[in-house]
């Protein structure tokens, strides 16, 4: 018999995810300009964006345990609110110094809201169709960081603080989405066997849930690197505030132009290797870009690379979530951590490496994202294709 479930919890995730990401977006081409305009060093800029990686790193795990037992619906709509308290800081005439601390409590709001958002999603979507709802999800990631960007750039003509100020609103918008749209939460028991041991163990989901994590840390790393030097490249060649904010806008469209068929060809293929593919072929696009200098081929090469990441995310997360049936909340805490830990790496070094030359961090970003990759492949082999891994308990 078909699995129907009610999608109105699904539509208040996507609708959420949109928001937030379009608050977001208008943020990421603007902070190390606003950064570096403050006085702070390639270095520093670097230390100030990977703190909030770090505290995703740090709290994506708890978040993942707390959504399992407080509610994921409620960890969503509290961090979102964390996250736009910490956004609109950036008003504050404070020193430079303490913005490493916003940044972190405004990554510690994100870690409370990303393992509940990915759970939430294989509990209201059948097993089949899961590919094609975290398209959606990326979808409208994708969507809000379009829109985002040029907002940004276009907000800063009127003063950079707009741009904080837009994304504190933004974020505390989809706390007020999440909270009117999601069902209430369910609480859940406790399993007889904690996911820790589980991951570190030889079960298939052990082996799976490596896999998974050996491929997030290598585009996770590469992501970090690409969050501190992107705006830094594009000035470099010559663009604009606003060219650099259309180029993050750019890089979205083809992505949300091909998540409806990344997500269909994840319900329909392996899974796994269209993951591996992803992140293989995505990460050698980086080698491409230092030779580069002309901006409408900078951005013709953009396209090509962020059609072949909109597999990436539908295809691992579904994979991940079908694999995972119990404490899913926890399984994405560990890949939440991984990646949070990864990125805020990739940008503690994405500064420093930009300082030695700029083909550097993307020799760099190239290199360990399709080194990790290939580092995946023989637990992906053996992690099998389909097939439930971890029961409910009895």
């Amino acid at each position: 018999m078909p699995d129907r479930r009610p999608r109105g919890g699904l539509y208040g995730i996507v609708a959420a995810v949109f928001v937030s990401g379009t608050g977001i977006g208008s943020l990421l081409p603007i902070l190390p300009l606003f950064l570096r305009e403050r006085g702070a060093s390639y270095s520093f800029v670097g230390l100030i964006v990977g703190a909030a990686l770090a505290a995703q790193a740090i709290g994506q795990w708890p978040a993942g345990w707390l959504a399992e037992r407080i509610g994921r619906k409620e960890m969503m709509v509290v961090g979102l609110l964390v996250a736009a308290a910490a956004s609109l800081m950036f008003l504050l005439p404070i020193p430079i110094e303490w913005l490493v601390a916003v940044r972190f409590l405004q990554g510690l709001g994100f870690a409370a809201a990303a393992p509940a958002e990915v759970a939430a999603v294989a509990d209201v979507v059948p097993p089949d169709e899961l590919g094609r709802a975290y398209g959606w999800v990326s979808a409208a990631r994708q969507s809000g960081i379009i829109v985002g960007p040029a907002i940004g750039g276009l907000l800063a003509v009127f003063g950079r603080w707009t741009v904080f100020a837009v994304t504190g609103g933004a974020l505390a918008a989809a706390a007020l989405v999440a909270a009117l749209t999601l069902p209430r939460s369910v609480r859940r028991p406790r399993a007889d066997v904690s996911i820790a041991r589980v991951f570190k163990g030889s079960t298939r989901v052990g082996v799976a849930l490596r896999a998974v994590v050996t491929l997030t840390i290598g585009f996770g790393l590469l992501i970090g690197i690409y969050d501190v030097i992107w705006s830094l490249y594009m000035r470099q060649i010559g663009a604009s505030d606003f060219v650099i904010g259309l180029s993050f806008s750019l890089f979205a469209l083809p992505l949300v132009a091909a998540t409806p068929f990344a997500g269909w060809a994840s319900d329909r293929w392996d899974r796994r290797w269209l993951a591996f593919t992803s992140v293989a072929l995505g990460s050698l696009m980086a080698v491409i870009y230092p030779f580069v200098n002309i901006i409408p081929a900078v951005m013709g090469v953009g396209v090509v690379e962020a059609a072949l990441w909109a597999f990436t995310e539908p295809a691992m997360n579904s994979f991940l979530m079908e694999a995972v049936r119990d404490r899913r909340g926890e399984a994405q805490g560990i890949v939440g951590t991984a990646q949070s830990g990864s990125m805020a790496i990739g940008s503690l070094i994405g500064g420093s490496l930009f300082a030695l030359g700029l083909g550097v961090p993307f020799f760099v970003a190239a290199a360990v994202g399709f080194g990790f990759a290939l580092a995946a492949l023989p637990g992906l082999r053996a992690a099998g294709r389909r097939g439930p891994i971890i029961q409910e308990p009895a």
